[in-house]
């Protein structure tokens, strides 16, 4: 199962309303983790005041990046992670070979 963890980082208010955010995101499951810093520009405006709190603004970036029954960044995360699953890890090519002696 993979975790999201969300950050805001910076935010763009205009007269009161929320224009675009810069975001940190980092998908972990069971074996790695990526993370990504991205900006979204809102396309619902939301009202923003001195009470709004940082969960409100992930949640509404959550919305806001949800199109057609998929989010976005995480669908991204999910991939990258899928990727790093799949992966083989081999040998730099500048790496020396080593061998191990039995005695």
């Amino acid at each position: 199962m993979t975790n999201y963890q969300f950050k805001i980082l910076e935010t763009i208010i205009i007269d009161g309303e929320l224009k675009s955010v810069k975001y940190w995101c980092k998908a972990t499951n069971d074996k790695h983790f990526v993370e990504t810093e991205g900006n979204w520009k809102m396309l619902t405006p939301h009202m923003v005041d001195e009470n709004t709190a940082e969960h409100q603004v992930i949640h509404w970036l959550d919305l806001d990046v949800t199109q057609d029954g998929k989010h976005l960044i995480k669908y991204r995360l999910q991939e990258q992670l899928d990727a790093l699953s799949l992966a083989a890890t081999t040998r730099p090519p500048w790496a020396v070979d080593t061998f191990k002696v039995t005695i």
